[in-house]
């Protein structure tokens, strides 16, 4: 419904703006739009990570699971749940299981693995305590853009190769957090 509606405002739009913009002028617009429609604040990053957390243990998620987890009430999920339908990243109806779209899986996916090379490079390069790697991780996750993530993610991978095989090396960055 959400999708034939954006596509019905795009429509309109073009045929009213056609004469004044060049068609690459919105197309660039429409691009945006729909990226703008899909992005997500850190609380919704928080459910869909918790629903794709259940649903990977159980085949589903609930309700009042995820209340419980995040520790909040069960109308705060609800208001979370219809948001995550109406960007069509989960499949959900009042009283059921929930279950992640194809595109809810692939997002939940990219936030979980920003937190997985977040984790590593605290506790692993930087030797941080579990607790605060978590923490830290958590927090960093929802906000860095790709280019970092895959920047810190390729310094990790040729640490730990050079961790593993330059003993003078390994002996330096052990010390340098002692």
């Amino acid at each position: 419904m959400l999708k034939k509606l954006f596509y019905w405002g795009i429509n309109l739009i073009k045929k009213r703006l056609w004469q004044r913009y060049s068609n690459y002028h919105i197309i660039i617009w429409m691009v945006n739009l729909e990226t703008a429609m899909v992005s997500l604040t850190p609380s919704q990053e928080n459910y869909l990570k918790t629903i794709y957390l259940e649903v990977s243990q159980n085949g589903y998620a609930k309700m009042s699971d995820i209340a419980n987890l995040l520790s909040v009430k069960k109308s705060s999920v609800n208001a979370a749940l219809n948001v995550l339908v109406n960007k069509n990243l989960i499949n959900y109806t009042p009283y059921s299981q929930i279950t992640l779209t194809p595109d809810g899986q692939e997002n939940a996916k990219e936030i979980i693995e920003k937190f997985e090379v977040m984790y590593n490079f605290f506790c692993e390069i930087l030797k941080l305590p579990r607790e605060e790697a978590v923490a830290n991780s958590c927090r960093i996750e929802h906000t860095m853009s790709d280019e970092l993530f895959q920047r810190i993610g390729r310094f990790c991978e040729f640490t730990k190769e050079v961790y593993a095989n330059d003993p003078n090396y390994r002996k330096r960055l052990d010390n340098l957090f002692s």
